[in-house]
């Protein structure tokens, strides 16, 4: 059986490749874009995402317009590294797609209400759509299925340090306190961290990238399209968002280990650090119970090899 996927995104580069993959995996059924301000205003995330999907031929999944800016900070995005559209400076044409009637909360309530357990929410950006939803409906914690975000760096391997200060991930950063409310939640929590994002066995390198641009098909020359500027300037892209889609279609590709996370909030220097507690020598009387599967390691060969035949077929 298929699963069942909500994506809440922040579209740009990564996120549109992640709406690629996701819309190719046989494993999921994606019933659903929720978009959020991040990489760019959620103004520009929610029509990129209706720009995508037509652009690969998809009517029939709805977008759902969400949180214009972060529970309680200014929105800060990321325009000089995803481009002034968001998708790499694409300009691609308006979308003749339009939103969906509900916005992201009302959307992913009404879902998870009428099909509780069976779906999965795939978080790619700042979490201010999933924190406000919890706000608005406690019973979304049980509702939903399970949580895979694309978010943190927690330290467990050489690559988890932050890209936003030293020890702070994009997403975290963004809207920590959203991201810290999350984690307390008790939500089925999945951790796809820069610690696996950034491993250089799971990069896409000039080499593949040639072999997209190479490729006919629409969806490999989408995918060479939106990530041209970022390989043009770096040499390689990091595939951050869809490896957490690919989590989700194939939990195998990665190794996780249950941690307690929380979110720094407070400190200028260490804003949205996703702190996770590796201190297993404490006695049990002074642990925190677990509250996430952090991902510890990434069979990157073999996601680069998924990536590659379902975005080129």
């Amino acid at each position: 059986m298929r699963k069942q996927v909500i994506l809440d995104l922040d579209v740009g580069v990564d996120d549109a490749l992640a709406i690629m993959l996701a819309t190719a995996s046989p494993e999921l059924q994606v019933i659903g874009i929720t978009a959020v301000s991040g990489n760019v205003h959620v103004d520009k995330t929610s029509i990129n995402a209706l720009k995508v999907l037509e652009a690969l031929g998809i009517s029939d999944v709805s977008v759902a317009k969400g949180a214009g800016k972060p529970l309680s900070r200014k929105l800060e995005v990321a325009q000089d590294f995803h481009g002034n559209d968001g998708l790499g400076n694409t300009n691609l044409p308006p979308p003749k797609l339009k939103l969906h009637h509900q916005n992201a909360t009302e959307f992913l309530i009404e879902q998870t209400r009428a099909n509780p357990k069976k779906i999965t929410v795939i978080a790619t950006g700042p979490l201010t759509n999933i924190a406000i939803t919890l706000q608005q409906d406690p019973t979304f914690v049980e509702n939903a299925k399970e949580l895979v975000i694309m978010g943190g760096a927690y330290g467990v391997t050489p690559y988890g340090y932050g890209n936003m200060n030293p020890v702070a991930e994009f997403n975290m950063y963004v809207d920590p306190e959203a991201a810290r409310l999350v984690f307390k939640s008790g939500i089925p929590l999945t951790a796809v961290g820069l610690d696996i994002t950034t491993d250089p066995t799971a990069t896409l390198t000039k080499e593949l990238y040639e072999q997209l641009e190479a490729c006919p098909s629409a969806r490999a020359q989408l995918a060479a399209q939106v990530t041209k500027s970022l390989m043009t300037r770096y040499g390689f892209v990091h595939l951050h968002d869809p490896v957490a889609v690919a989590v989700a279609a194939d939990p195998s590709l990665v190794i996780t280990r249950r941690y307690h996370v929380d979110v720094e909030t407070v400190s200028d220097l260490t804003r949205g650090q996703t702190v996770a507690d590796r201190r297993d020598w404490l006695p049990n009387a002074y642990k925190q119970p677990p509250n996430t599967n952090v991902c510890t390691s990434i069979d990157g060969p073999r996601f680069l090899r998924m990536f590659m035949e379902r975005i080129t077929s």
